[in-house]
């Protein structure tokens, strides 16, 4: 079950992201959102949430 969850709010994440960029236009940005969301769910996990 938390797989599933993990799956979509990861593709929630990425779809919210990549509109953002498609109307900001800064691709850029993309790869560096997508390593600060990496790092906040890396240390949600190390503390167990």
């Amino acid at each position: 079950m938390d797989s599933v969850l993990y799956a979509f709010l990861w593709f929630a994440i990425a779809l919210i992201t990549v509109t953002t960029m498609k109307f900001a236009g800064g691709w850029v940005l993309l790869p560096v959102v997508l390593v600060i969301i990496l790092a906040f769910i890396a240390g949600r996990m190390r503390e167990g949430w």
